[in-house]
C-alpha cells in the first residue's frame, strides 16, 4: 500500500501468497491491527486464518463454502461482514469495467503501472465529487 494505496504485483501470484503481506502493510502503513476482515475464497487456508489469529484479527471471514469455518464471535458479525464486502465487490467490478481496468494495452511495466495508479485515482475523485455534489444537493438554499 504504502504511499498509493494500490500493490502491483509481479506476475499473477495466488492470492493467499499475499494475504499476510497485506496483514503487515495495514499495521505499518496505518499503524493498527483491524478487528475484523472478510476476503474472497482464493485468500482462504488454514495458513492464513491462523496469521490472523497471530496478528489479533478477532472476525476472520473468508467468502467460501467447504470446510474452512469462518472464526467469528456472532453469526450477525459474519453476515455483516459478508454483506461488506459484496459492496467492495462493485469497487473492483466498477474499476474493472467502468474504467477499463480489465485489460492494459499500454506497453511496459511502467506504463502498466501508471494505468493501474491514473485509474485509482480516477475512481476516488469520481466518488469524492459524487459526494461533495450530493452533500451540496442536500444543503437548504438560503
Amino acid at each position: 500500500m504504502g504511499a498509493n494505496g494500490c500493490k502491483i504485483t509481479d506476475g499473477n501470484p495466488k492470492d493467499s501468497t499475499l494475504y499476510e503481506g497485506v496483514l503487515e502493510r495495514v499495521r505499518n502503513d496505518y499503524g493498527i491491527r483491524p478487528q475484523d476482515i472478510v476476503t474472497d475464497g482464493a485468500y482462504a487456508s488454514l495458513r492464513n486464518q491462523e496469521k490472523a489469529k497471530e496478528y489479533g484479527i478477532v472476525n476472520i471471514v473468508f467468502k467460501i463454502v467447504g470446510s474452512l469455518k469462518s472464526v467469528v464471535t456472532s453469526v450477525q458479525m459474519e453476515t455483516r461482514l459478508k454483506k461488506w464486502r459484496s459492496g467492495m465487490e462493485a469497487v473492483v467490478s466498477n474499476l474493472k469495467r467502468g474504467f477499463y481496468l480489465f485489460r492494459c494495452e499500454w506497453k511496459g511495466r511502467g506504463h502498466f503501472d501508471a494505468k493501474v495508479l491514473w485509474i485509482v485515482i480516477a475512481y476516488n475523485i469520481r466518488v469524492i465529487t459524487c459526494l461533495m455534489v450530493e452533500k451540496l444537493t442536500l444543503q437548504p438554499q438560503g
